[in-house]
């Protein structure tokens, strides 16, 4: 479970393409960015598909576009070309690009994302959606969010899933 989402502002795609390294004929049409944040605020982007597989956020002017705008990075998302499953669950793709890599799987983002989603119609209240990640760097994640619309705000977020391991430790204290 995740704390009920709190929306932030909406920007204008023209001001937030330029710091994905995108045109604004690449974010999906009718979608507009918004800060969105279940713990930490994260500004929601959809992007069309293809232009998902582009991404290359140029990190010294997304950083400084998101530390004057109070929110910690961008997370970008496309409905998958095959919209559902056999089971009707939707899909879509995402992405999380940061200063020195991208992350396969952002959990505490997929529960800002199925809000952002919810909230402005994208995906039905109370369904399962799959959010996949990590494709692009070999390290796909499936990870599975739901929330309920409240009124004007979104409510029981929950994020599940699972990735590839790619490390496993042990800490020991000294004594």
């Amino acid at each position: 479970w995740q704390n009920d989402a709190v929306f932030g502002p909406q920007y204008d795609p023209s001001e937030i393409a330029p710091l994905l390294g995108l045109g604004v004929q690449d974010l999906l049409e009718g979608a507009i960015p918004q800060t969105v944040s279940t713990g930490n605020p994260f500004c929601i982007v959809a992007l069309r598909p293809e232009a998902l597989t582009r991404l290359a956020i140029p990190q010294a002017p997304a950083c400084a576009w998101l530390a004057a705008h109070k929110t910690r990075w961008f997370y970008c998302l496309a409905p998958e070309e095959a919209a559902a499953s056999t089971a009707g669950t939707p899909i879509w793709r995402s992405r999380m690009q940061f200063y020195a890599g991208e992350d396969p799987a952002t959990g505490s983002a997929a529960g800002c994302a199925i809000s952002w989603l919810v909230r402005h119609g994208w995906a039905p209240s109370g369904q399962e959606v799959v959010l996949h990640q990590g494709i692009e760097i070999q390290r796909p994640s499936r990870i599975v969010t739901r929330a309920v619309s409240s009124g004007e705000g979104v409510s029981s977020i929950t994020v599940a899933g699972s990735t590839i391991p790619v490390a496993r430790g042990t800490i020991r204290r000294p004594f």
